[in-house]
């Protein structure tokens, strides 16, 4: 169920940020209000924390990750603020631990309040993102599947309704479950695999009824960086980005991933992860999006009708 939110500040050049507090990486964007209903995106910044590390056997986070978490959150505050409204949005991460509380406290102190957002609201919000900043027929029904690092949420509109699902399927959970040596075996990714195929099947009904697969978040972006860019990518295509970077020891790894170099760490669980997804999508293919739940935080919240992006903010 949707929660009511307050009415925003529409006056012209209100401002306001969204943060993504996720399993890996904590997102912000900062947006400022334009006439018609259009936010303006001007600022945007990230920051590998890796919250989800080691979760699925502590079920704790670590206080070192909660630290960085809110150390970003601060910094992004008082270089981009004021703002009139701070969103805050925590997802597969902080619905599992035990000591959400003490991020909570942390981030609270910074100035953001956390929501700890469902799986079938973070689905939704992924949903809107991620197709503000695509141009799609309108003819096509898409499926809209945001991999994070503990969870994939998957959404489908039918008729008026957005059905959203989550399954526990993640780049972090992959790789801490079945990736366990710095170069992965063919043992291991054929785990990896099975574990994919398994959480996935859950979403066989939802997929038949796809006219196409997006793909969001931080894997299906470095994937696009790492091809061109390229923003639709096949199975096979998928499958040799991660033979090629799933071969390199990890420093070399994170010379090819001289945009992200921490993601190296996870990029082979994630990409093994949305090659499966692309073996059960429409054409054995995925559409990329730039776009997700921090898009779709800002459009919910404040009731904007677009996301634009001053020049020079968007790849």
């Amino acid at each position: 169920m949707r929660r009511p939110c307050p009415v925003p500040d529409h006056s012209p050049g209100a401002r306001y940020v969204a943060f993504d507090v996720g399993s890996n990486t904590v997102r912000a964007l900062a947006a400022a209000w334009q006439p018609g209903g259009t936010l303006l995106v001007t600022q945007q910044a990230g920051r590998m924390t890796a919250l989800g590390r080691g979760l699925s056997a502590t079920r704790r986070l670590q206080k070192d990750t909660i630290a960085d978490t809110a150390e970003f959150v601060r910094d992004f505050l008082a270089q981009a603020g004021p703002f009139q409204e701070v969103f805050c949005a925590g997802t597969a991460a902080t619905r599992e631990a035990q000591t959400t509380g003490a991020l909570a406290a942390a981030l609270r102190r910074q100035g953001a309040k956390l929501q700890v957002l469902t799986g079938e609201e973070e689905a939704r919000l992924s949903y809107l993102g991620a197709l503000a900043v695509l141009e799609l027929p309108t003819a096509v029904r898409p499926l809209v599947a945001d991999l994070g690092g503990r969870s994939i949420e998957l959404a489908l509109r039918r008729g008026n309704r957005l059905l959203g699902l989550s399954l526990p399927l993640g780049a972090r959970a992959l790789t801490e479950a079945c990736l366990l040596q710095e170069i992965p075996s063919r043992s291991e990714i054929a785990a990896a695999r099975r574990d994919a195929h398994a959480a996935l099947a859950a979403a066989n009904r939802l997929l038949e009824q796809a006219g196409l697969v997006v793909a969001t978040g931080g894997t299906a972006f470095a994937a696009a960086l790492l091809t061109g860019p390229c923003w639709r990518l096949s199975a096979d295509a998928l499958q040799r980005l991660r033979r090629r970077l799933c071969r390199l020891p990890l420093p070399e790894r994170r010379e090819a991933m001289s945009f992200d170099p921490e993601r190296a760490e996870i990029i082979c669980g994630g990409l093994i992860a949305l090659e499966v997804l692309a073996e059960r999508a429409p054409g054995r293919r995925l559409t990329l999006s730039p776009g997700g739940l921090r898009e779709g935080l800002l459009l919910d919240r404040t009731g904007a009708r677009r996301v634009a992006f001053a020049e020079g903010m968007r790849i």
